[in-house]
């Protein structure tokens, strides 16, 4: 665990250092009660959650909030990537030598926490994105390794996007949450 000076409490606080300051106040109850519920189920059930809706509807959000809590509160552990930047980094790494590495896809696969996956889908459709995807998704899907996801994509969307056994495995793993409403971005102003 880190820790931080907080100048509001003026002692160091403990801080999850993988967390952008945007998302450092999502609380676990921000969190909609019929996720909470889903989400404590998460070690007895093995299941994920795919939380989806349109843009500014809160899933980021959301999913910052659940990283949050599982780690000091919890005997679960978490990953959190942007799937955009998990992908780039992901392909700068294929240059480097294995010690200079900063992504492994063998360590996403093989995590036994709980696998945040955000923004699903904003990537740019491609082969590579979507083969490499495939191997961390379903290599999780067969060892029963649980997976957080949020997209502005449904499942059928994210079929189209990805690729129908992405999405199949997906539905089979995962409870699918829809958030809907306004975007809350707008609404702020």
């Amino acid at each position: 665990m880190s820790y931080k000076f907080s100048k509001e409490k003026n002692e160091l606080v403990a801080w999850i250092p993988s967390v952008p300051a945007r998302y450092e106040k999502a609380k676990y109850e921000d969190v909609p009660e019929y996720i909470r519920k889903l989400f404590e189920l998460i070690k007895e059930t093995k299941r994920g959650i795919y939380i989806h809706g349109a843009v500014g509807t809160g899933k980021t959000h959301i999913a910052y909030a659940l990283y949050r809590w599982c780690l000091p509160k919890t005997k679960m552990r978490g990953r959190f990537w942007n799937t955009t930047e998990l992908l780039r980094d992901i392909r700068l790494d294929i240059s480097r030598d294995a010690y200079n590495k900063k992504q492994n896809e063998e360590e996403l696969m093989k995590y036994e926490g709980v696998l945040f996956l955000d923004d699903i889908g904003a990537e740019r459709n491609t082969d590579w994105a979507t083969e490499t995807f495939y191997m961390v998704i379903n290599n999780r899907y067969n060892h029963q390794l649980p997976m957080i996801f949020t997209s502005n994509l449904s499942i059928k969307e994210l079929s189209i996007h990805l690729d129908d056994r992405i999405a199949s495995r997906i539905v089979e793993t995962c409870d699918i949450v829809e958030l809907t409403g306004i975007d809350r971005r707008f609404k702020m102003k």
